[in-house]
């Protein structure tokens, strides 16, 4: 929404300082996916999460970030971290619920949930002070979970990511595999899916951590550069990426690479595959900053052992790296010094410290629930009250979430919450004639009327004075603008299969067969008619076609920003859902205040139910 705060805003600030006040508070374990409150709370998180997101990419002032930190809430949130990340280890393996269709939806959201809350601390570290404002304790909890979510990525057999996951599979094996396993097996691959994700937001955590490491306290140092050695982990990362997998096209075996960024897989040209991605640019810059600053070189000692691990980079260090993060040149100038100097053979028996800080957080959630049978009690009672979930009750709260305002713009088409459970629930047993015939969009064709601006009639006609009777012809004829016709061709790579309130749907990208969509104005009442061409996937019948019509777009006259709008609707029982984005176009328009205001198309969408 635009207010007189300056911006678009999913949240505004005087309600993210409301809700961080009265709704960031400490969730038990016991409580986690089981209360109603928990549940307002995962909903405030995601919607503070998303804003802090969206102020960050429009660099605006992060309200968010700087409330948290006004109202001492980045402690609670570690320590709900940490709770939760103690319920996946202990309770969830134990849940029988998981085997439920019902649960399933609850039991997603807690998963998420953790990635919601690293993915706000990660925006939250891009800011010093939120780095130098946490205490050595929390930093300490901070750094130790990073590390873990490292080790499980590092751990994790590249085939495991490829094969029980839905990253590098075909829109043909997605829907087979959504539809053969069973909800424990997909909350399984969901959860994979989630902690990839997890641990790539920790080494972006762990890169903000290093940069700041001249204003961090020794303990916070030497865990880091001594008890986790973090650095020989990250050379691991540059051998071995996780975020680059080699695909094999069937039948043509030809070699196509993808690169994981902005949590998204994405094919790579040939010709790109030595352009960094910003995962990849968080490790070299994490590599830099605790190797090659003052603070660092303090206080590493090389070894031999370190030595032999960390010249292993150095072949990777090639001039279009260079060219792209220059400040790397800084580490191909000290590893070429390190490989002419004889290094120990073991850590000398000095280190910085006599006393070490250790974390305690974590420890005393342990402590007090390591309790024979305590887990088995807490998974219990979420699989007794999990018997009187509702599905689609979830699912309401998740569309308040994503039905926000700007929402599409930011999540790019949304990969993450809406694409969880896509199970068809009335092909439970096997029956899928329904699919079978579901309707297959071939092409879209949209005609548009641009209508003149409506004039009030006169009272008094003189009706036996044709001239005067049609007077106001000519000027409606000169606002009137010729019909448009714009064809569309349907992008079938980029299907999505998405959930709403009550429904089911694949979204198909529309994309114009000429490139003139910035140059197709259209009115602000402008009625438009949409004429879809549609297969079927079984039935060899010739191609049918679907209408759908909207009399008057009825959009706003004076809007400066993206306008979304939906023609058809499933309330309506239409066939399918046009969904078209308009911008303000910059004609040159009339300064009559009666002038028409006009748009340009932007970008298109068709659903069609399933």
């Amino acid at each position: 929404m635009s207010t007189a705060f300056g911006g678009q805003y999913m949240v505004m600030p005087p309600e993210a300082e409301q809700l961080i006040e009265s709704q960031i508070v400490i969730q038990p374990v016991e409580s986690i996916g089981q209360s109603a409150a928990w549940l307002s709370y995962h909903h405030v998180v995601e919607k503070l999460n998303l804003q802090a997101h969206q102020s960050a990419q429009h660099k605006q002032d992060n309200f968010v970030v700087e409330a948290l930190l006004t109202y001492n809430k980045y402690p609670t949130l570690l320590t709900n971290l940490l709770a939760l990340e103690l319920w996946k280890t202990n309770v969830f393996p134990l849940v029988q619920a998981k085997n439920r269709e019902n649960a399933s939806m609850r039991l997603y959201f807690i998963l998420y949930h953790e990635a919601t809350l690293s993915n706000l601390l990660e925006v939250a570290f891009y800011h010093e002070h939120v780095v130098e404002s946490l205490d050595d304790d929390l930093m300490l909890e901070v750094v130790d979970y990073c590390v873990r979510k490292l080790t499980w990525l590092i751990s994790l057999p590249r085939s495991a990511i490829a094969q029980q996951t839905t990253f590098h599979k075909s829109g043909s094996e997605i829907v087979e595999m959504m539809r053969t396993q069973s909800p424990a097996n997909e909350l399984a691959r969901q959860q994979m899916e989630i902690e990839f994700r997890i641990a790539v937001q920790c080494v972006t955590i762990l890169r903000y951590v290093a940069e700041r490491l001249h204003l961090l306290p020794l303990s916070i140092v030497s865990r880091l550069m001594d008890t986790h050695d973090v650095l020989l982990s990250l050379v691991v990362l540059v051998e071995n990426p996780p975020w680059t997998h080699k695909v094999i096209e069937d039948g043509t075996e030809e070699v196509r690479w993808k690169k994981f960024s902005h949590q998204k897989w994405k094919f790579v040209e040939p010709s790109d595959l030595l352009v960094l991605t910003t995962t990849e640019a968080q490790v070299w810059l994490a590599i830099y900053y605790l190797l090659c600053t003052q603070s660092a070189r303090e206080h590493y000692q090389i070894t031999q052992y370190r030595k032999d691990q960390l010249l292993r980079v150095r072949k990777y260090l090639n001039d279009l790296l260079l060219d792209q993060l220059p400040l790397l040149t800084a580490i191909q100038r000290y590893l070429d010094e390190l490989s002419l100097v004889q290094a120990g053979t073991s850590v000398v028996n000095c280190g910085s410290l006599v006393m070490e800080t250790v974390p305690y957080a974590r420890d005393a959630l342990i402590r007090k629930y390591r309790k024979s049978g305590e887990y088995q009690r807490i998974a219990e009672t979420f699989d007794t009250m999990s018997e009187s979930l509702q599905r689609t009750d979830d699912l309401r709260e998740l569309a308040q979430v994503y039905q926000m305002e700007g929402i599409e713009e930011l999540l790019d088409a949304d990969e993450t919450a809406l694409r969880m459970d896509t199970k068809d629930e009335d092909n439970k047993d096997g029956d899928v004639s329904e699919t079978e015939e579901m309707p297959v969009p071939q092409s879209v064709r949209l005609v548009v009327r641009n209508t003149p601006p409506q004039k009030k009639k006169a009272l008094i006609v003189e009706i036996d004075d044709e001239n005067d009777n049609n007077q106001g012809a000519p000027n409606d004829s000169e606002s009137l603008q010729p019909t448009l016709v714009i064809d569309f061709d349907v992008d079938f790579s980029n299907r999505k299969l998405l959930e709403s309130r009550s429904s089911r749907y694949y979204r198909y990208p529309l994309v114009p067969t000429q490139d003139k969509l910035n140059r197709v104005p259209v009115h602000s009442h402008a009625a438009v008619d949409v004429h879809v061409r549609i297969d079927h996937i079984v039935t060899s019948t010739d191609s049918d076609t679907t209408q759908l019509k909207c009399p008057d777009l009825e959009l706003p006259s004076n809007s400066s920003g993206k306008i979304w709008k939906q023609i058809g609707s499933l309330e309506d029982a239409s066939p399918m859902i046009l969904l078209c984005q308009f911008v303000p176009s910059h004609g040159n328009q009339s300064d009559d205040d009666r002038a028409v205001f006009e748009l340009a198309l932007r970008t298109m969408f068709l659903s069609v139910p399933c």
